[in-house]
């Protein structure tokens, strides 16, 4: 059985064609699942040719932080889903899509909120109080927002 997703090298605003566009920018542009090394973690965020300086974007300090080099999940998105989350997340009863982690090796997922009629990346785990992600310049948290996970019936 083959993997249904895998993390692939870009950087400079490159998408790789089978890239998961799973965000929205309230004018349409995709936003891509994406993660970047970073203060000694591995950190969720969005990717798109259209972000400035570098292409990649995330929360992270209380700013969005952009990067040149990242690496965009690719794969089927048919056997992802997006489960409702609230606060810290759980991993009980769900495969969740890990992505990354902090520089002291707590776990983080993917996540999305919708934010202004978009839909914005980034990350959750469960020592955060809801999603962090990269949004007007700053970092931004949501207490309500979906996790990704895999999808769990053979569709």
């Amino acid at each position: 059985m083959s993997r249904p997703f895998e993390w692939v090298r870009a950087s400079n605003g490159a998408i790789p064609s089978n890239a998961l566009a799973q965000g929205v920018e309230h004018d349409g542009q995709p936003l891509y699942i994406a993660r970047a090394f970073f203060k000694g973690g591995l950190h969720p965020g969005k990717a798109a040719p259209h972000l400035a300086n570098g292409g990649f974007a995330m929360g992270w300090g209380g700013r969005t932080q952009q990067l040149n080099e990242y690496f965009v999940l690719c794969g089927d998105v048919n056997r992802a889903q997006w489960l409702p989350a609230h606060g810290p997340v759980t991993a009980d009863r769900r495969v969740l899509i890990e992505a990354g982690h902090e520089a002291n090796g707590e776990r983080l997922y993917v996540a999305r909120a919708n934010v202004d009629n978009s839909q914005q990346l980034g990350k959750a785990g469960t020592h955060l109080g809801g999603m962090s992600f990269s949004y007007g310049g700053a970092e931004r948290g949501q207490e309500e927002y979906m996790v990704l996970a895999y999808r769990q019936d053979k569709k």
